[in-house]
């Protein structure tokens, strides 16, 4: 356990985004080819039940947690312990709390300060505490 605390110090505050992934990646989250990952995001590294897809933005000072109130005997899959992903494309702002079991949709936008306690479905803009859909984006078609 103290390692993986370690783990989370280091992806918190490492001066690099790849040494950030590393780090990360090392706790166990799971991590495609983000596009940024900025410091100071706080990945739940005790329970690290997260996934975060290809071409993501996490702006910084991000809370991803996959547990909350946490009791002596829980397992992974039973009460407050839960998966958190984030799909490709999603955009999250500045100083986002993502809690257990949310699934935040592909090309998706979380706008700062946002508390997202349900899922977000692709392409729509959320914000807020808690997190609502306020709009639906058109996808972004990239020419090939």
């Amino acid at each position: 356990m103290l390692f993986k605390m370690f783990l989370r110090y280091m992806g918190m505050n490492a001066p690099t985004q790849s040494l950030r992934i590393k780090m990360y990646k090392l706790a166990g989250i799971r991590i495609g080819e983000p596009f940024v990952f900025g410091s100071h995001i706080f990945m739940d590294v005790m329970f690290p039940d997260i996934t975060i897809g290809d071409n993501v933005i996490l702006a910084g000072y991000d809370y991803v947690l996959s547990h909350s109130n946490v009791l002596w005997g829980y397992k992974v899959g039973e009460g407050s312990i839960r998966p958190v992903v984030i799909k490709n494309g999603a955009r999250i702002s500045i100083n986002v709390t993502i809690l257990p079991g949310v699934t935040i949709g592909e090309n998706a936008v979380i706008g700062a300060g946002a508390v997202v306690t349900n899922d977000i479905p692709d392409n729509c803009l959320a914000v807020g505490v808690p997190a609502k859909v306020v709009k639906c984006l058109k996808p972004i078609i990239i020419a090939q």
